[in-house]
Formats: C-alpha cells, sequence, structure tokens
C-alpha cells in the first residue's frame, strides 16, 4: 500500500509538470523515471516519503542527459539513502535543489567558494550573488554534515569560513563604494586610518551553527578626515560603512539573507555607537565593562578589515577579560546571567542552548574557569568551545571523566541544533513539541526511534546540569529571591518579554506599566553611557532594595516610579548612588519623603538636595543669616547672586518640608521656621534693591539735602497675613506692605535724581522684582500686595503719613482685623517702631461690641458667598468652622478686648493669641483647647495635603474627612456663643 501510494503521488506530480492527462490516475508512471535505489531510499523513511521522491523526481527531470549520467553513476543505495535522508531532514535544503537542481552534481565539493559575487559590478548584483553563493554553500554544508557525527567539526568550520568570505567579500566592496565617494579614510598625519572587524560569540570561536547570527564589533584606529571629494569626520566614515555591511549581510530580500548582524555587543549595547575607536574601546572596558561582557571577550577575535591592527585590539584589551591573579568573581557575573536566562526560560525549557543542561551551561563552564584561571594560564584563553574543554582538561581543572563527558554532550547538542536549524533555515533551538518533529529529528541524526533520542537528550539534560551546578552554583552569591531576579531580567528583557508572573509578587495596579517602565529604565541610554562599572554595581544593588521599598507604597506602582525617576536625576551624578546604596537608613528615610510627590518632584528637580538632607543638623534658625552670608560671598554678579539665595531658600524649604513629613516638625513649628526664612530673604533682597537705586539715582538722606537729622527718610517692609502671624504654610504667598517716610520736597543725589516718593516706589518695584524674577533656581516668593490702602488701586508705597492717617480715619473694620496678624520684618528700625505703636493703637481702641461683631459677621459672609463650597466636600480654609472662622474669633476678641487688656496686641501669632485670650480670662480653658486643637489639626491637614499635591478641598469619603468636620463642629459652637448664628454655617 505504502509503495502504491508514494508511486501515484510521484506519477501525478510528474503529470502535471508535463501539463498531460490520462483517465486512469493510477497508470501514471514518470516520464524520466528515477534510479530504483531512490524510490527504495524513499520508500523506507519513516515520514514524508511521497514529498521526498517527489523532490527527487523534480531534480531528475530538471537535470540535461550527460549530468543524470554523471549522477546516475554515483547514485549507489548508500548515496541514494543519503539523499532521501537530507531531503526528509530539510525541506528547506529540498526547496534549494529542486531551484537549483544541477547543484546536485557537486554537493561533495568545498562547501565555501564565492563565485557569483566576485564579479559583480553594482550594489544590487552583488546583494544579489552573495545571497545566491551563501545558498550554495549551505546546500553543500547541509548534505556533507549529515553524513554522520564525525562530520560536525567539518561543519563548524565550514560555517564559519562562510561567515568571514561573506564579510570580508562585504567589506571589500563596501569600503570601494565608500572611497569612490568620500576617499580614504586618514589621520592627521595622513596616514591610512585601519579598520577591523572583531567577531563575538560562536563566530568569534570558530563554532557557528546552521542559521545562526554573527555577533560584530566594529572598531577603527583612531580619528581624522576622509581624503575624498565629499570628505567626512572618521567617525561619521566608518559608521557608514558598518551600517552598509549590516544591510549588506542582514537585509531581507527575495534572494533571502546572508547573515543575520548583531551588534549589541559593542560599548552601551544598543544606545551606544555603531564604531568606536580603538582608545575608546579600552576606555569603556577599563571604567564601565560588566562581567558578562568579560565573558563575550573570550571569544573576540578579528575576522575582516586590518587583521594584524585587529589583533592589536585584542591584545590591549586581553586585560579586561584576565586578570593576572585567580578571579573569582567571574562566578559572580556567571550566576547573574545564568539566572537571567533561568527566569526566561522557566524550569520545563525546550530550549536547547538556554535551557536547563544545554549548550550555553557548557559554555559557562568553560568560560567560568577560564577567567578564574586564564590571568595565570595562557593556554585557557581558546574561543574555541571543545579546544577550551581539552585545555581545561590539560590543565587539571576540569576531571577527565567531566571533560569527556561535557565534550560528547556539546557534540550531540550541536548536531541536534543543526538539525533543527536546517528543517527552515531559522535560528531555533526548540526541542519538537510533536511527534512529527521528532520524527524528522530523529532522521537527521541517524536514530531509527525518536522515543530513544528523547530519553537520551533528557538525560544528558540532567547529567550536564548536575556538573554545572556542582561545579559554578554553589556559593551564596546565586541569588534567586523575587526582587533580584526582576531586576536582573529588566536588564535583558526584550520588549515583548511576559513579566507578569515576576511581578506577581508586588501586586501593581498596572503591571504592564510598570514593566515597561522598569524595562526602559534598565537599557536606557542614561544608565549605559552615564554609569562605570562600579556605578551599575550599585545600581544593581539598589534596584532589588527599591522593588522592596516600593510594597510600603499605595499603589506600589507609585512608588516604583518616583524612586526610579529620582534615580535618573541621580545617575550624572554617581556619589548620590553610592550615598543611596551604603546607606540603608538614609535610603530609607529618602523611601518615605518619595511618599509625598511634592517632595519627590523636588528631589528630582533638585537631586543636590541630597546632601543636606543627609548632612542636616537640628535646624537653627539663628544660623542662617550666617550660612547665607558663606552661600553669596563666592557670587559674583547679582544674577549669581539672586541664584544663590535662591537655592539657599530651596534647599532650607525642602529640609523644613521633609522634617515636618516625617514628624520631626509640627505645623506650628513649621510656621515659625518657614517665617523666619521669609524675612531673611526680604532681609536680603532689600539691601540689594537699596544698593542698585542708590547707584542708578544716588542716595536720600541728609547728605543729599532736603533732610534733618529729626526727620530722615525710612522705609519699612510690613508682613500681613500668615508671614506677619509667624504662621506661614508651605503653599503660603507673602502679603506684604511697603511704608515710607520722608520730607515732602528731599531729593536723591545721584545722576538721576529722584524725588523721595519716586525713589521708594522704585524701590518697592525693585524689591518686589528681586522677590518674584525666575531664574535658573525658581522664584523667591509670590507676593501679594492687596492689603496697601485703597488695594490695587493705591499706590505700591504709602507714605507714613498717609498710612496713619488711613488706618485711624477710613480703615475699614477688615483692614484692621488684619493689623492682628501684622509686624514690620525688614527697614528702617525707627519706621518700624513707629508702626508698631500704631498698630498698637488701633487695636486697642474702644470699639462697640455689636457693631464690630456685625461687621465681622457680614464679611466673613461676604467671603462665603463669593466661594460656594460643595455641600460633599470640607474646604480647609473656606469651610463654615474652618481656619478663616478661627482666625475671624481671634479678631473679634481681639479687637473687641484690647482695650481692656493692651498686652493681647503684643502677639500676631492665631496660636499664641488664643493662649493670650485664656490667660487674659477672655476665654475660657475649653474655649481655647477647642480652637487650638482645631487650629492645628488643620494646618497639619493643609501642609500634608500640599505636599502631597492635592487640594485643600477635603472630600467626605476622605479618611480624615470625619475628624475635620468633628474639629469644624467645635468651632462653630464657639462661632454661635461669640457671635451668634450664621447663614449655611453647617455646610
Amino acid at each position: 500500500m505504502r509503495a502504491t501510494a508514494i508511486d501515484a503521488a510521484a506519477a501525478a506530480l510528474a503529470l502535471a509538470r508535463s501539463a498531460s492527462a490520462c483517465d486512469d490516475s493510477s497508470m501514471i508512471t514518470p516520464s524520466l523515471p528515477l534510479p530504483p535505489s531512490c524510490r527504495v531510499a524513499a520508500e523506507a523513511l519513516a515520514m514524508e516519503g511521497s514529498l521526498v521522491l517527489a523532490s527527487m523526481q523534480t531534480i531528475w527531470e530538471a537535470l540535461d542527459d550527460p549530468a543524470r549520467a554523471t549522477l546516475s553513476a554515483r547514485l549507489d543505495d548508500q548515496v541514494s539513502g543519503h539523499w532521501a535522508r537530507v531531503a526528509c531532514a530539510s525541506p528547506y535544503w529540498r526547496r534549494l535543489l529542486e531551484r537549483e537542481p544541477f547543484w546536485i552534481l557537486d554537493l561533495e565539493a568545498a562547501p565555501v567558494v564565492l563565485e557569483a559575487s566576485a564579479v559583480a559590478s553594482t550594489e544590487e548584483d552583488f546583494f544579489r550573488t552573495l545571497r545566491r553563493d551563501r545558498q550554495r554553500a549551505m546546500a553543500r554544508i547541509i548534505w556533507q554534515d549529515l553524513w554522520g557525527p564525525e562530520r560536525l567539526d567539518a561543519t563548524l568550520t565550514a560555517l564559519t569560513e562562510l561567515a568571514e568570505a561573506c564579510l570580508g567579500r562585504s567589506l571589500e566592496f563596501g569600503q570601494k563604494l565608500l572611497t569612490e565617494r568620500h576617499g580614504q579614510p586618514r589621520n592627521a598625519a595622513g596616514a591610512i586610518v585601519p579598520f577591523t572587524i572583531l567577531a563575538m560569540g560562536k563566530l568569534g570561536g570558530r563554532e557557528l551553527n546552521l542559521s545562526s547570527d554573527i555577533d560584530l564589533l566594529f572598531v577603527y584606529g583612531e580619528g581624522g578626515q576622509s581624503d575624498g571629494p565629499l570628505p567626512l569626520d572618521l567617525g561619521e566614515y566608518f559608521q557608514r560603512l558598518a551600517r552598509w555591511l549590516i544591510r549588506a549581510l542582514d537585509s531581507n530580500s527575495a534572494d533571502g539573507f546572508v547573515f543575520r548582524v548583531d551588534t549589541r555587543l559593542r560599548p552601551f549595547g544598543d544606545v551606544g555607537p555603531l564604531c568606536v575607536s580603538a582608545a575608546a574601546l579600552e576606555q569603556y572596558y577599563q571604567a564601565h565593562g560588566r562581567d558578562w561582557e568579560r565573558f563575550a571577550w573570550i571569544k573576540a577575535r578579528p575576522v575582516a578589515g586590518d587583521l594584524r591592527f585587529g589583533e592589536q585590539v585584542l591584545a590591549d584589551n586581553r586585560h579586561f577579560a584576565y586578570r593576572r591573579y585567580l578571579d573569582f568573581t567571574a562566578l559572580a557575573g556567571m550566576r547573574e546571567v545564568k539566572a537571567l536566562m533561568d527566569l526566561e526560560q522557566g524550569p520545563n525549557s525546550r530550549n536547547l542552548k538556554k535551557g536547563r543542561g544545554g549548550i550555553r551551561e557548557i559554555e559557562f563552564v568553560c568560560q567560568a574557569l577560564q577567567l578564574i584561571h586564564g590571568g595565570r594560564l595562557p593556554g585557557l584563553r581558546q574561543p574555541n568551545t571543545l579546544e577550551a574543554l581539552q585545555a581545561l582538561r590539560t590543565a587539571q581543572l576540569l576531571a577527565p571523566a567531566d571533560a569527556d563527558f561535557l565534550e560528547s554532550s556539546y557534540r550531540l547538542w550541536r548536531r541536534v541544533e543543526h538539525a533543527l536549524q536546517m528543517v527552515e533555515d531559522r535560528q531555533t533551538q526548540q526541542l519538537p513539541d510533536d511527534a512529527l518533529a521528532w520524527q524528522r529529528l530523529a532522521c537527521a541524526l541517524a536514530y531509527s526511534d525518536p522515543a530513544h533520542l528523547q530519553n537520551e537528550i533528557r538525560a544528558r539534560r540532567e547529567q550536564v546540569h548536575a556538573l554545572f551546578h556542582d561545579l559554578l552554583l554553589e556559593g551564596p552569591e546565586y541569588r534567586d529571591d523575587p526582587t533580584h531576579q526582576l531586576w536582573q531580567t529588566a536588564q535583558v528583557a526584550a520588549p515583548d518579554f511576559d513579566a507578569r508572573a515576576l511581578l506577581a509578587p508586588w501586586q501593581f495596579e498596572d503591571p504592564e506599566t510598570v514593566w515597561e517602565r522598569l524595562r526602559r529604565f534598565a537599557q536606557s541610554r542614561n544608565v549605559a553611557l552615564r554609569l562605570s562599572q562600579r556605578g551599575r554595581q550599585r545600581l544593581d544593588q539598589l534596584l532589588p532594595r527599591y522593588l522592596d521599598l516600593c510594597r510600603s507604597f499605595q499603589p506600589a506602582d507609585v512608588g516604583l516610579q518616583r524612586l526610579l525617576d529620582l534615580t535618573e536625576a541621580l545617575l550624572p551624578h554617581a556619589h548620590y548612588l553610592a550615598l543611596l546604596a551604603e546607606n540603608p537608613d538614609f535610603l530609607a528615610s529618602v523611601a518615605d519623603l518619595l511618599h509625598s510627590p511634592w517632595l519627590a518632584q523636588a528631589l528630582v528637580r533638585h537631586p543636590i538636595l541630597l546632601d543636606d538632607l543627609l548632612s542636616r543638623q537640628e535646624h537653627d534658625p539663628t544660623l542662617w543669616r550666617r550660612e547665607l552670608a558663606a552661600e553669596l560671598a563666592g557670587a559674583t554678579d547679582t544674577e549669581e547672586r539672586m541664584d544663590a539665595l535662591r537655592r539657599f531658600k530651596n534647599s532650607e524649604y525642602l529640609l523644613l518640608a521633609a522634617d515636618f513629613w516625617s514628624g520631626r516638625l509640627d505645623s506650628m513649628q513649621l510656621g515659625e521656621r518657614l517665617s523666619e526664612l521669609a524675612e531673611i530673604a526680604i532681609e536680603q533682597a532689600l539691601q540689594w534693591a537699596e544698593a542698585d537705586l542708590r547707584e542708578r539715582h544716588g542716595s536720600l538722606g541728609v547728605e543729599a539735602g532736603g533732610c534733618d537729622e529729626d526727620h530722615k527718610p525710612a522705609f519699612a517692609v510690613i508682613a500681613y497675613g500668615k508671614l506677619g502671624g509667624r504662621e506661614m504654610g508651605l503653599a503660603s504667598d507673602l502679603d506684604l506692605v511697603f511704608l515710607y517716610d520722608a520730607p515732602p520736597d528731599a531729593e536723591s543725589n545721584g545722576r538721576i535724581p529722584l524725588s523721595a516718593s519716586a525713589w521708594y516706589a522704585r524701590l518697592g518695584q525693585r524689591l518686589i522684582h528681586i522677590l518674584t524674577l525666575p531664574t535658573r533656581a525658581g522664584i523667591l516668593y509670590e507676593i501679594d500686595m492687596r492689603l496697601r490702602p485703597s488695594g490695587q488701586s493705591g499706590p505700591l508705597v504709602s507714605s507714613w503719613t498717609a498710612f496713619a492717617r488711613y488706618q485711624r480715619e477710613s480703615a475699614w473694620t477688615w483692614e484692621h482685623q488684619a493689623l492682628c496678624r501684622a509686624r514690620p520684618i525688614a527697614g528702617s528700625p525707627d519706621l518700624c517702631q513707629r508702626f508698631a505703636q500704631l498698630r498698637r493703637e488701633i487695636l486697642c481702641r474702644p470699639r462697640e461690641a455689636g457693631n464690630l461683631a456685625h461687621d465681622i459677621i457680614a464679611m466673613r459672609q461676604r467671603i462665603q458667598d463669593a466661594k460656594q463650597i460643595p455641600a460633599h466636600r470640607f474646604d480647609l480654609k473656606l469651610s463654615p468652622g474652618a481656619l478663616t472662622d478661627i482666625e475671624f474669633l481671634v479678631q473679634f476678641a481681639m479687637l473687641s478686648t484690647c482695650a481692656r487688656a493692651p498686652q493681647l496686641s503684643a502677639h500676631s501669632n492665631t496660636r499664641k493669641l488664643i493662649a493670650a485670650l485664656q490667660e487674659a480670662g477672655v476665654w475660657t480653658a475649653a474655649r481655647a483647647k477647642t480652637l487650638e486643637e482645631a487650629l492645628s489639626l488643620f494646618r497639619y491637614s493643609e501642609n500634608r495635603r500640599w505636599l502631597a499635591l492635592v487640594s485643600r478641598s477635603v472630600a467626605d469619603v476622605d479618611p480624615e474627612a470625619a475628624a475635620l468636620r468633628k474639629a469644624a463642629r467645635g468651632v462653630l459652637e464657639v462661632w454661635r456663643e461669640a457671635l451668634g448664628p450664621r447663614a449655611a454655617e453647617e455646610n
């Protein structure tokens, strides 16, 4: 039955090709019958006999008579059987021969003969003919390889020679094209600059497989310029040459490809330049070379271009791979790479290269021992795996039995690898997962029983892995915890790698986004280019710790994102990575700060502030002026001084925010110190503003004329609001009022004289400019001048006389409320003192409580009407019972009581006023406690929410809303007792 089916299929195929028909298809016979030995061989196959017979028939019929006669003379039973087995093992080979049937006559010839490409005249012809030459060579190599196990060495050599020949021919053609357009590459002295191609990996080891890519490294001698009609810098010159070579070999067309090219082993991998100078290569390995690159360097050798120059490059970098001492650090690097492969492949991988007990484990045994001992034993420096095994045996670093077993296993693995790849000329090392594929593999390797082959492969893999484990994996450095596994995988994983199982322990909300962020960071250009080898080692220490620390964030995604953002900002400052890697407690403190998105952003923008966080001592504001003076001492111009002042303020501001976030400061302490910091900045800015005015417009004073000793010109800065009350928050702007006093006819004595009013107006403008101008270090503060007399419609700087008259005669009740938290902070001591006296006078004025209450309630209602708060939210400042109500209650009590308790006017701070009102007997202890606790809670929440970058408007579903509402109800009860009920107070 088998013979009948085969005959029918072959006859039908032949008949279709001859375009003739027959009524009874079972009677079809080939017009040119194959020799009987071929039919017998095809019938004997365990699979695809009909397809193989049809292919043999197609080739046979395509030959002319002399060719058939030549072939017929060779086709004894052995050759016919081999033909059938090769056609069965490799459908790819089968198709090649069907397209080029005359190749059947010289399959035993030397495999590597580049004939067609030698006569190509154009790039298109060269690409096409080079691919044809490669296909002819592959047809011969596959045919010869399957004669038996003893052909393995010849196959490896032939494939290596084929790659070298194609690479050399391509380089020759590419250099010709480049020289015609851009000339020869020359250095500054006019000498030709050498260029070499180093092979890495299996090509470097002279052990290329049937469908391997080739790992290449392009190196040139030094900088210079080409001498052609369109000269190029040599960096660009050789980049163009390298790109052309890759296209010549790697591009896939209707004619196929020549060799896939992989250049990722170059310095900095994909993000590095395609072609590097010899000096840059050596510098890279000295500064950035990693352990896995030492493994790769073992197999490096020059294969094209200036081979003598290539050998010199190898010699100059040999110390990178081979150390003069016993170098057991190589084991750590190997274990890291092996752990990554295990993660990628999983425990049940069918991959014969990277999986358990596969090719890579045998290579690792060789390479690890070579790196450990090769510095002292030059005989171990063998790029070829089989030669390395022999050298290790000779050096007694492998027991003879172990070396023999590893060699026999390696030979079998390479034969299996070739059999897998010859099926469709694909780069695969995956063992079959179906019976038909196992049958084909058994056919290629001449195993009569696929089950026997499967059992042998399975047993050998276990034995290889056991030996690998015994030799290299014992030791505490072999890390298999999830954090290290995840970070290691991120460094090498392809974009389509499925990391869900690795990410599962963290329960990320968006694992795909987290994985992409981590992978992109690990493989980023910045990581590759900015970090030395030591810096990368520190990163390897830090990232697993990050993965532990991010568990404390809700969600963990946010924590990892912020830690990675900060680390990217620190890459140009590698010593900060050292600080974090070598100080676990400091790293934990920084991670705690990153729970605040505001602090996280601040540290990313200004990573040098980590120095301050690490070295900080207890804040002592009395030292701030001295420290600022030291900062400003090195500034040489106005811009530098303004930047220095901003950096000082930003640094201290960040430290205060960090101390508040971590609980070292409460909100009241924070407010006092932020206010002190603002005062110092304003004092300094005022000095600069006055100096600028004097330089341009001269001075105002007795020496300028128009003034006498009893009436000297003066200027003062008055703080209102939170700065005035020494209770600034992290989000506070500065409420300021500027006052001056000078004789009406006073004039400055400069080259552009100004009247006193104009001079002080310019001074106020200059002061605001210094405080608000954006520089590289940002602005100092936002300024609000609306509390001056007549608000925005009034002059920027008020004369003392007008201001005092306004406060005494025209000011509204709300403006007297504002005076409760006003105080002078900079300028003339005399004018500051006069303001303090005026403030005391105004506050201590007798007031009718009913009228005062009416005005305050009306003002509060206006504010409430202007800013409607949704019923389901609580605004920390404006909601009924919130901060504004507390401040209004304090101000009402102060304005209504100061006449009989003038000591109250000594205070401008809300908290201290609450205490003073209790001490004066105005308020009961219970009322004071209610307001003080609410004030503390609201201030704390206000600052925490600012650092969390969330609104001060708190939704009722927020966990802290209940406590805030409860505190507000206490405040409203005090309001009702003091001022009576008001509309919508329960919103």
